[in-house]
């Protein structure tokens, strides 16, 4: 009997038919006829058609509430867009125009970095695991399978790459053919980047992505400085609009160059990827879209994580120190010692208040810091996130869970003290379009801020998902579970609602009044969860008496006759 032990580039114009097929007898034919990749994809889709439950047009018209709501809030986003653009404009100083020229680079290197980043993460390419169990291990050329994949990834990379490019471009308040410029230069290069992680991909190397990701993370960061050196009057460029949409035309020109070098290798090097490389980017998709489908997105992040510590595979185990609460805050500082990227992210959020300054939103720096915070603030805070989750572990330790939570939160809160101190002089005013504060008052919001940021992070990260054993709440998309819709706004609700004095013009007081409000709330020892386990055994104990009660009433009862 034959195999087939190839990679899935080799074209077979014929196939024995006697391969795995079971054919027994003299009359079997001598050969099968190998369908072409299209066909066997039209029978795919032909299969799934004939047994969808309805139309698209049919589930639109079931979540018209959602489509409602989703073209409600493009149309906000797009209004916050307009105002911004014009809260921008009003600053014409020399150092607000070239601090806003210098934006769209730093845009153009930071969505390059992303790409490549979500690319090395998901694949790009990738497949899910009944194809690679049902067709690429057929005899048809892998390459013809795979191509759709990959041009679904170019066009994704290239909308999103626009989208962010024009968006960022349109609130420098820069004429329209520099938004037109930049957006068509940061979508091509999004796409240029998406297509050489292809081709590294089949070439199986990943080490060149991973340089070229923080290679253009650290350019990115660096525009941003320059954004900053510009406004405070270190130096200036003195670019006018028609030279900025020269250099827009040339990175245009660079990224078609590269797209057309990196989609050429990546066609080529499709059949070289190997089924669980595929196979592995599929699955990590399905999980996440079952997370996003339930609105977990805490568990989103898990599964990343997870992936990380399988592909990581092992570590060298440290010793810890200290005694009772003092060993669970050791073993977070060594957590952040043994995965010191966080404090990257972290230490980029410290750009984000003069940046706003500089560009002329002194009056959104405390909503934008804290925004950008709370998510820097999510990966410090694992320990957290496994102590809640996580109600064994919580009942093997001798604290109850508010120890528990101030403990783990010790060394993020400390690092997130220090953003606070080194962030401080942007509130007392730097630029020429910021907004100068006493010296009391910047302090004062420089904490409130930090402290917004820190406890929106604390919020998502030990939220409860959906419970689907609760009972359903009926809408006109279908039964929710109680809760599913909120889990959207955690953490952003209490981030926005601490900034939101400031935001106003009010005393940052009544912010830093709201965070220790919240930090009461998030950090006691009772949520939702143990209060109804609490009843349970209230109820249980009521139970247990009435029952000893009717048995020593029986025991009397029988005495007495």
């Amino acid at each position: 009997m034959s195999t087939y032990e190839g990679t899935g580039d080799a074209e077979f114009e014929s196939y024995p038919a006697h391969h795995d097929a079971g054919f027994e007898g003299d009359e079997e034919p001598a050969h099968l006829v190998v369908p072409p990749a299209a066909e066997l994809k039209g029978m795919v889709r032909h299969w799934r058609k004939g047994r969808a439950t309805r139309n698209l047009w049919e589930a639109f018209s079931d979540a018209y509430i959602a489509v409602i709501a989703a073209l409600m809030i493009g149309g906000a986003l797009v209004n916050v867009v307009i105002r911004a653009q014009r809260a921008v404009s009003g600053c014409t100083t020399e150092s607000c125009l070239s601090a806003r020229t210098v934006l769209p680079w730093a845009t153009l290197a930071l969505s390059i970095a992303l790409a490549l980043a979500v690319a090395r993460l998901f694949g790009p390419v990738l497949a899910s695991a009944a194809e690679g169990f049902w067709l690429l291990d057929t005899p048809v050329k892998r390459s013809r399978l795979l191509g759709p994949r990959l041009a679904a990834a170019l066009v994704v990379a290239l909308v999103l790459g626009g989208l962010i490019g024009a968006a960022i471009a349109a609130l420098t308040g820069g004429e329209a053919v520099v938004i037109v410029a930049w957006s068509a230069a940061t979508a091509l290069a999004a796409t240029a980047s998406v297509a050489g992680a292809a081709a590294q991909q089949g070439a199986e190397r990943r080490r060149m992505t991973q340089f070229v990701t923080y290679l253009f993370a650290v350019l990115g960061v660096a525009a941003l400085v320059v954004v900053i050196g510009i406004a405070a009057g270190w130096f200036s460029l003195g670019i006018t609009a028609d030279v900025d949409a020269e250099i827009g035309y040339a990175v245009i020109a660079v990224a078609l160059v590269l797209l057309l070098v990196n989609g050429v290798l990546a066609v080529l090097r499709l059949g070289r990827i190997r089924r669980t490389r595929l196979t592995s980017g599929g699955a990590l998709v399905k999980g996440i879209s079952g997370a996003f489908f339930a609105l977990d997105f805490g568990l989103a992040r898990d599964i990343v994580v997870e992936r990380r510590a399988v592909a990581v595979g092992s570590v060298k185990p440290k010793r810890g120190h200290g005694l009772g609460r003092q060993a669970l805050v050791w073993r977070e500082w060594q957590r952040l010692q043994r995965f010191p990227q966080p404090l990257f992210m972290l230490a980029v959020t410290l750009i984000v208040p003069y940046a706003c300054d500089a560009l002329g939103l002194a009056t959104l720096t405390p909503v934008i810091a804290g925004l950008a915070l709370f998510g820097a603030a999510v990966p410090l805070l694992g320990g957290l996130r496994v102590l809640t989750r996580t109600g064994g572990l919580q009942r093997c330790l001798p604290f109850s869970l508010s120890q528990l939570k101030i403990s783990a939160i010790t060394v993020p809160a400390i690092l997130v003290a220090v953003w606070a101190a080194l962030t401080m002089p942007a509130y007392l005013g730097f630029g020429d379009g910021a907004t100068k504060h006493p010296i009391d008052v910047a302090i004062v919001m420089s904490l409130a801020t930090a402290a917004a940021g820190l406890l929106g992070a604390i919020r998502w990260i030990q939220a409860k998902g959906p419970d689907f054993s609760a009972p359903m709440i009926s809408t006109p998309s279908g039964a929710f579970p109680p809760g599913l819709m909120t889990n959207v706004f955690r953490g952003f609700d209490v981030c926005l609602i601490a900034t939101a004095p400031m935001l106003l013009g009010f005393s940052p007081l009544w912010s830093l009044a709201i965070c220790a409000i919240a930090a009461l709330i998030l950090l006691n020892s009772m949520d939702a969860e143990s209060i109804r386990a609490k009843q349970a055994e209230q109820q249980r104990e009521l139970e247990r008496a009435k029952k000893q009660r009717e048995a020593a009433a029986a025991v009397d009862k029988q005495r007495k006759r």
